[in-house]
This record gives structure tokens, C-alpha cells and sequence, in this order.
């Protein structure tokens, strides 16, 4: 603290009076009379973040103090603080939302589906149909209830995990004894606190450095870059026309960033919903898009409405032209407009989803919304950043190369001597030298003496050198014979060459010098202009290869008793090589991509990252095809599939050019967050409507995340970023996001399948009962009957979401489309009414039932119950694949035991004491059988027909 003190003294401040009020001793006049805030938009709200940034970003570090007298570089005191806290509330830039329970359920409770049959149920009370009222609210009580139930643990969950992380920030204190340091949560940081931080610590707030030694920070989170970010105070005033650059600035490190090296201290600027942070978190308030599932149930709600519009008309005229009796068809139209509807819908898609969701438990995936299963079914694009999800978000060796970039193991052999031994922070390159040699299995690392060399000196890095020079004395030799090792960056390093390393090996190379080292004239040449021009321009290929590249240099240095060595003795350096260092990819992302593509599931990059990065591993995946040998034609057609987010701009003005260049392109990179967003609208909205969805897990993903139709995090992802997404996952596995697509398929399927039988079953019953009403003088099913068979039906339809899905289905994405049901419904549906109407035939012609008081009315009444439950129940086997049932696609075995139990049933009604004189059924004669079974085969043999016939004209069939 003394070098604080002495660099912000009183004295070398002025006159702080002059400087305007102390914001942490707010006039309290001022607020007597608030005025309410007023909304602003996205670029006002980035604009005041900035000014309040730059006001103290762009001054000398000791001029910063004289702008707010109330702070101090010592800290805040103990009432500055609180009063503060107070002023500004608790630095939460993700506004932490009490569980509503009963938000929760409004949003269960209001769903089409559910509005429909509520509907439907009203009419049926207000027209006495009691038991279909009852039936109906039931499917909307069960359906509502177990969706409530399975997202409200799904939420729990993940609030859970949100608030399982807690952070404690270290920060000064003044007091009476003077500055001191403790430790506090960071939800209690203020603007005016002075923090220290050091290696592994995350920036509270929007912070300002106002001391740092060779700190480098991390902006993967906000940017998407991997590589640490070098910080350092300003020293001196901005230049004439100097921009300020909220991102990529000297002295600014943002809420959420972490500290990787080194150590400092930073002014607090902006804390909570004032920070860059929170403006993105701000965005994530706003109403969401409808996705592709709540699109298409919607579709498909106002067919079914529509349909029942068209059907209840033509039902009500016709049936009153023939019985002359208005009254009563109107009521008869009201039923069958309820009977078009599949009252289990509701129940069939929740069940669904919640088995999907607890099937995709299972493998630690959290899903806060239901929709999501289905939205994964539907994707044909996932978009996905690239660090931490594709990537595994860690510094790896990728190569060691000569100047001209052929392989050679010599630069990272000399590497890993400087960074084991150097005594500084080591930062992830550090890490990742000392890593890869200790790890290698490899024999020519044999050769490294681990315990002979002997550190004699250092020249620590710092970032305005960007160099890191280790003396050491060679194993074996006298202590007198030392090299000095310099490892930084690219130009830096050449600049301080002077020849470079030839590695052909030579005859005259001693074998027993340390590493086959011979820096010898012979074994050198010099560097000149021509030669500094090749290793850039390797260097240039390689980094446009996506390499992140450290040279290394070295010379020979004689050793003398307590020397010491400085910046000075970086010189007159031999030029070694390269090593190419990279961010690897996850070990199942390459198996995860080409699963997507079995999927017929696109796969986009969008990054903050460098545009050669992102390339280097599109390649890597397979997305883009590889680079054989550089060449112009080559690089032209990697353009053609990357745009920048300068480019992106560039095309704002000519939508056609802006909709080519989205759909065409394969990586986006360095994209702003809100570009992110701004793309994933676009590929939602091309091509007629695509379902997307993105792959996230940095503060800068999130308004990606919540734009798309569904939004996936990792549990290691940042809070915003998991309050946006639709699913959290608990490992980062992404064969987990194929296994949610399968999922998704399998559910959307099963649904599909129980939509279109019903509604089909329901339009050729209408059919049926428009026949029925215009020729018999009789009821051909009393209304109780009918809905024990539809209760008979649904019963045995509730094993759906455990059926088998045949493997053609679930490899090209699926959507809910309302056309598809409506033709399923128009096609297949009449043909089960010449099976009907054979039935009253058989009634008509063989049992001469022909008049209203005829004794053998309820055996014709149980004749068409036992044909109709029948049918419908064996036809399932039929509809729910497109290929021959039993033989090429086999049900699951609970739709087996389901339909031939509830067949069974439906069978031994008619000869069960006090219930069939409930329902007014009569056993009927052993003969009609033989007419059953002929019917029950005619009908699967027609419906198979047709389903052939369906399939070659329409070219789909679920």
C-alpha cells in the first residue's frame, strides 16, 4: 500500500472540491423526489456504460482519483460502503427472479391444446353431456398437471445450480489504522471499492486497473477468444482522435473476466445492472420468439378449429333436413364438433415430453422447458460457439517447427527447460509446455536431463517485452557454460536475433552436447532480411492455420559467480523456432458432428474468436473441407464460408446479399453478442422457417440462446447464460445434444402418431354418423356408448409415447405440420366408414333392424360398439408405421399388450352383468363374429392399400 499511497497522495491531487459532488455521499435531497427511469434502448444503454468506463479508462491512473473525491486508493470506509450499497443495491447483474410457482402454472395451464378442450368441455355441460365434460377437463387437469409438476423440478433444478456458486472478492478497506484488506461477498462490491486480484480471480464489476505486474486476464466469456489478454495501467493521457474500445481495452476488465496471471489492484466502476454484462442480461427480459413447437401446435390448433367449423354446419343441415327436427340437430352438430377433437392431445403430448425428459435425465440434462424436447426434434440447424463447447477451453501443443515450418522437436524441448524452471506466474502456454512434455509417451523427450539443469538467472516476462529469458548452466559442464533460453512473442523475439539455427544435422556436431545443441558458426547462419521475411511468413501461414505461435531463441552465455542477468543480455540470440499452440477440440466432437450430419443436422460456428481459429477447427470437425497446400483458389473458397462480423455489418443494407451471405456461410466470427443474435434470427427465418437452435455457455451466448428455438448451457457456463437456455447440461458431453435430437425425434414422432390416428379416426366416424342420421330411424351408438368406446380408444392410445419409431423417421428433422395432419386426416379417415356403414347393413338386411321400437335395437347399437372398438384398436398396428406391421415394424410391448388388452375389454363388455345393462349391451350372436373378423381384415387390408398409395403421392407418411 505504499506505493498506492505515495502514487495517489493527497497532495498530487489538487483541488478535489471543484470536481463535483462524492457519489458515495449522494445529496439526499435528491431524492426526495425521484424521477421514474426511463426506457432506453440497447445503444443508449452500451453508450452509458462506455462513458462511465472511458471517464476513468482514458485519464493517467493518477489523475483518476481527483474525478471522484469520495474514493480513495486505499478503500472505501466501512460507511462509504454500506451507504452505497444502499444507493445502487447489491451487484447482481443476473436479476434473480423468485421461483413463481404460480407464473409457472399459468404458463402449463395455457397451452392450445388445453384452451381447445376447455372449450369443447363448456359446450358439452351446456348441452348435458355430462360425462364428456368430465372426461375432458380431466385430460386438461392430468396434462396440466404433470407438465407443472415435471418443470417446476426442472426449474428448482436449475436455480439450484445458479445459486450453488458463491464468489468472495477481496477488497481494501480505510480505517482509522489505515488501508486493509478483506474478504467480502461480491454481491456487496460497490462502485469506489479498490479490489486486489491475483491469479484465478473473476472482476466483480466493471473495474479499472490502477496497479498491475504482468497481469493477463481471460475474455473468453465476453469474446470468445481463448488466448489470455494482456492489462496494464494507463500512464499517460489519451491521444488526439484515440477511440475508446469497451472490449479491447488497456485498462478496462469487465464483470465476468478472470485473471489468469499475475496480480493488482482495480478501481470498481459499475457493479450490478450497470455493467456490460447486465446490458446483455437486460435483453434476456424481453419477450421471447414462439419456437417451432409452439408455432406448429398452434397451426394445428386452428385446423382442428377450423375443420370443426366447416363439419358442424354441413352436420347441422343435413341432419336437420332429414329428421326436420332444428332443435335437435343442433345439438347433434355441437357433439360431433366435440367428437372431432382428441380429447387425450393434451395428455398424449406431456406424457410424451416427460418421458423424454426423464429419459434425457438420466444421461445429466436438466430441461427448464418442456417444448425443448420436441424444438431438438425439429432442429436442421445448431448453431454453436466455439470455446468450451466444440473446444475443450484449454492452451494445447500443437506442433514444434522450424523457422520454414518443417517438425522438430528441438523449440519445444528448449520451451519446456524455460518454463519449468522460471519461477514467475505461469501462465497457460507455462502450463501447457510443462504439460505436454511431462504427459508425452514419446522417447526423444529422453534426452531432456530433468534434474541437470540449473536455473542461474531470469528475466521475468512482462507485457511490454512480451519475452521470457531463463540462464541456465549445462548439465555436466563446470557451472561456467550457460544458455540463455527466450521464449514471447514472434517479432519480438526476431528482433532480438541475430542468426538463425540450421537443423540439418551436421557431422561435426558433438553427440554429447545437452539436446544435440550446437550453436556453433557452423551450425548458424545469419538472419538476414531475406531469412526474418521466410519465418514471418511461416509464421503468417501458420497462424492462418489457427495456430497461436511462441518463438524460441537461445546463445551461449558464460556464467560468473552471483551475476545477474536483465533485459540487456536479451541479444545477439540464435532463432530456434516455433511452437504452435491451439485450443483442442473435445475428444467427442468430431463423433458428435458427423452424427448431426446422419441427422441431417447443419452445424454453424458462431464465435468471437479470430476468424483463422474458428477455420482451423471447422476444419478439424469437417465442416469445411481441409487444405491440402496453400493456395489462392483455396483460401477465395474458405472466404466464401467465413464472415466476420465487420463483414456482417458491411451487408445490413442489401437484405438479399445479408440472407445469401447468412445461409451460405459456415463460421461466423468475431461476432458481437448481439450479431450472434441477429444471425440465428436470420437462419430462424430462411428457407420458409428453420427450427435452430444454439450451443452456448459465455455471457456473450446468451442473447444467442434465448433467440433460438432451443437454447443449450453447460452447468460450467455462466449464469446468464443458464438462466437463457432451455437446457442445461451437466456434463460437456456433445454426443448428449445427438442423443437430445433422437429424443426430440422419437417424441415428436409418437405425438404425430397419436394426432394423426385420432383425428382420423374421428373424421371417418363423423362420416359414419352423418350416414347413420340421414338413413336409420334409430341411434346407431347411444351417446354413453360412444364415449366408453373413445375412452376405450384413448386408453389404449396412452402407450404411444412407449412405442417403437421406426429408424427412417428419425433421420431427417421433424416439425409439427398442420397440412400433413390434414391431409392424414382427409386421406385415411373415410375409409373406415364403408366398414361402418356394412354394419348397419348387417343390422338392416340380416337382423331387419329397421324401425326406432324394434326389440333388437341395442344388440345393433352393441354390433357397431364391438366393430367400431375393434377396428380402431387393430388399426393402430396399421397407422403407426409406413411400412407392414408384425412383419417389418414391430410395436413396442406395451402398445402390443395395450391394444389386444383393451380389445379384450371392449369384447367382454357386452357380457358383463349390470355394467352392459348400464350401457344397454346385448351379447351378440356367435355368427357376427365371422362378420367381425372379415371386417377387421377387409379394413387393415384397405387401409395398408391406401397407406402405399399415400406414401408414392405424398412421399411421407408420419
Amino acid at each position: 500500500m505504499p506505493l498506492l499511497a505515495k502514487l495517489f497522495s493527497r497532495s498530487s491531487l489538487g483541488n478535489l472540491e471543484k470536481h463535483g459532488p462524492d457519489i458515495a455521499t449522494p445529496d439526499t435531497d435528491s431524492n426526495k423526489s425521484p424521477i421514474p427511469p426511463q426506457p432506453v434502448t440497447r445503444e443508449e444503454q452500451e453508450q452509458l456504460i462506455c462513458a462511465a468506463l472511458s471517464r476513468f479508462a482514458q485519464v493517467p491512473v493518477s489523475a483518476i482519483f481527483v474525478l471522484e473525491p469520495g474514493w480513495n486508493p486505499g478503500g472505501l470506509s466501512d460507511e462509504q460502503a454500506s451507504l452505497i450499497l444502499k444507493t445502487h443495491g447489491p451487484n447482481i447483474p443476473v436479476a434473480e427472479r423468485s421461483l413463481s410457482a404460480l407464473r409457472m402454472l399459468w404458463g402449463a395451464i395455457i397451452n392450445p391444446f388445453n384452451i381447445l378442450l376447455t372449450i369443447l368441455a363448456i359446450i358439452s355441460a351446456s348441452t348435458q353431456q355430462i360425462p364428456t365434460f368430465i372426461v375432458m377437463m380431466a385430460m386438461v387437469f392430468a396434462s396440466t398437471g404433470l407438465r407443472y409438476w415435471q418443470e417446476l423440478k426442472s426449474m428448482i433444478q436449475a436455480v439450484n445450480l445458479i445459486k450453488s456458486v458463491t464468489t468472495n472478492t477481496r477488497v481494501l478497506r480505510y480505517r482509522s489504522s489505515g488501508s486493509e484488506e478483506l474478504e467480502i461477498d461480491q454481491r456487496n462490491v460497490v462502485p469506489g471499492d479498490i479490489i486486489a486480484v491475483t491469479s484465478g480471480d473473476v472482476f466483480p464489476g466493471d473495474c479499472v486497473l490502477i496497479m498491475a505486474q504482468a497481469i493477463t486476464i481471460t475474455q473468453a466469456s465476453l469474446t470468445g477468444e481463448m488466448m489470455p489478454v494482456e492489462k496494464t495501467v494507463r500512464l499517460a493521457a489519451t491521444r488526439p482522435g484515440e477511440t475508446f474500445d469497451l472490449l479491447h481495452n488497456d485498462n478496462v476488465c469487465l464483470a465476468g473476466t478472470s485473471v489468469v496471471t499475475g496480480n493488482g489492484h482495480a478501481l470498481v466502476v459499475s457493479t450490478g445492472k450497470d455493467t456490460y454484462m447486465a446490458s446483455i442480461a437486460s435483453e434476456l427480459s424481453k419477450r421471447r420468439p414462439e419456437n417451432a413447437t409452439q408455432t406448429g401446435i398452434r397451426k394445428v390448433s386452428y385446423v382442428l378449429m377450423a375443420f370443426m367449423g366447416v363439419m358442424a354446419p354441413i352436420v347441422f343441415i343435413v341432419q336437420g333436413a332429414v329428421s326436420k327436427d332444428w332443435k335437435g340437430a343442433i345439438m347433434f352438430a355441437i357433439a360431433v364438433a366435440v367428437g372431432i377433437t382428441p380429447e387425450m392431445l393434451p395428455m398424449i403430448v406431456t406424457s410424451n415430453l416427460a418421458l423424454s425428459a426423464v429419459r434425457v435425465a438420466h444421461k445429466k440434462v436438466i430441461v427448464k422447458r418442456f417444448d425443448a424436447i420436441q424444438n431438438l426434434g425439429a432442429v436442421r440447424i445448431l448453431c454453436s460457439d466455439k470455446t468450451g463447447t466444440l473446444t475443450a477451453d484449454l492452451v494445447r501443443i500443437s506442433m514444434s517447427t522450424t523457422g520454414t515450418g518443417d517438425l522438430s522437436q528441438l523449440p519445444i524441448k528448449l520451451a519446456y527447460i524455460n518454463s519449468s524452471l522460471q519461477t514467475g506466474s505461469r501462465s497457460p502456454i507455462d502450463h501447457a509446455i510443462v504439460d505436454f512434455v511431462n504427459q508425452s509417451e514419446q522417447d526423444f523427450f529422453t534426452d531432456i536431463p530433468r534434474d541437470g539443469w540449473v536455473k542461474q538467472g531470469e528475466v521475468p516476462f512482462d507485457s511490454s517485452r512480451r519475452l521470457l529469458s531463463v540462464l541456465v548452466s549445462r548439465p555436466g559442464g563446470d557451472g561456467s557454460e550457460g544458455l540463455l533460453i527466450t521464449k514471447g512473442a514472434v517479432e519480438e523475439v526476431l528482433d532480438l536475433c541475430v542468426s538463425v539455427y540450421n537443423h540439418q544435422p551436421s557431422r561435426s556436431s558433438d553427440a554429447s552436447e545437452p539436446l544435440g545443441l550446437d550453436i556453433s558458426p557452423s551450425m548458424t547462419s545469419i538472419l538476414t532480411a531475406d531469412e526474418r521475411r521466410k519465418i514471418l511468413d511461416t509464421a503468417q501461414r501458420l497462424n492462418e492455420d489457427g495456430l497461436r505461435l511462441v518463438a524460441v531463441a537461445c546463445r551461449e552465455q558464460l556464467i560468473k559467480p552471483f551475476m545477474t542477468i536483465s533485459c540487456s543480455d536479451e541479444s545477439e540470440l540464435t532463432f530456434i523456432g516455433f511452437i504452435g499452440l491451439l485450443d483442442p477440440l473435445k475428444p467427442d466432437a468430431t463423433q458428435a458432428i458427423k452424427d448431426l450430419a446422419v441427422l441431417n443436422v447443419q452445424v454453424r460456428i458462431l464465435t468471437g474468436d479470430a476468424p483463422a481459429v474458428a477455420a482451423k477447427v471447422a476444419r478439424d470437425l469437417g465442416l469445411i473441407p481441409s487444405r491440402q497446400h496453400s493456395s489462392t483458389a483455396e483460401n477465395e473458397k474458405d472466404e466464401g464460408l467465413i464472415l466476420t462480423g465487420v463483414q456482417l455489418a458491411a451487408l445490413a443494407d442489401d437484405q438479399d446479399a445479408y440472407k445469401d451471405a447468412i445461409d451460405r456461410c459456415i463460421i461466423f466470427a468475431r461476432l458481437s453478442p448481439y450479431q450472434k443474435l441477429e444471425v440465428v434470427k436470420a437462419l430462424r427465418a430462411g428457407d420458409g422457417g428453420r427450427a435452430v437452435a444454439f450451443l452456448g455457455d459465455g455471457v456473450n451466448d446468451a442473447l444467442a440462446i434465448r433467440g433460438a428455438d432451443v437454447g443449450i448451457s453447460v452447468d460450467s457456463g455462466t449464469d446468464i447464460a443458464k438462466e437463457a437456455a432451455d437446457v442445461i447440461l451437466l456434463e460437456k458431453s456433445l454426443a448428449v445434444v445427438v442423443d437430445g435430437v433422437i429424443e426430440g425425434r422419437l417424441t415428436l414422432i409418437n405425438t404425430l402418431k397419436y394426432i394423426k390416428m385420432a383425428t382420423s379416426s374421428n373424421f371417418g366416424n363423423v362420416f359414419s354418423v352423418l350416414v347413420a342420421s340421414a338413413w336409420l330411424p334409430y341411434q346407431p351408438m347411444l351417446p354413453l356408448q360412444l364415449l366408453v368406446q373413445n375412452l376405450l380408444y384413448d386408453f389404449s392410445q396412452a402407450s404411444i409415447p412407449w412405442d417403437n419409431v421406426d429408424p427412417e423417421y428419425l433421420v431427417a428433422p421433424k416439425t409439427w405440420g398442420a397440412m400433413s395432419i390434414v391431409l392424414f386426416m382427409v386421406c385415411l379417415g373415410p375409409f373406415s366408414s364403408p366398414f361402418d356403414i356394412i354394419t348397419f347393413c348387417i343390422n338392416w338386411f340380416h337382423y331387419g333392424i329397421r324401425t326406432l321400437h324394434n326389440p333388437l335395437v341395442p344388440l345393433a347399437q352393441t354390433h357397431w360398439f364391438l366393430e367400431g372398438s375393434l377396428t380402431q384398436l387393430f388399426i393402430i398396428h396399421f397407422l403407426r408405421t409406413g411400412k407392414l406391421p408384425f412383419i417389418q415394424s414391430r410395436a413396442s410391448a406395451p402398445v402390443v399388450l395395450t391394444t389386444f388388452g383393451i380389445a379384450g375389454i371392449a369384447i367382454s363388455i357386452p357380457y358383463m352383468p349390470k355394467i352392459n345393462t348400464a350401457l344397454q349391451l346385448t351379447p351378440p350372436e356367435p355368427i357376427f363374429y365371422s362378420y367381425l373378423l372379415a371386417m377387421v381384415i377387409g379394413y387393415a387390408l384397405v387401409v395398408h392399400v391406401a397407406k402405399t398409395f399415400y406414401q408414392l403421392a405424398f412421399k411421407e407418411w408420419l
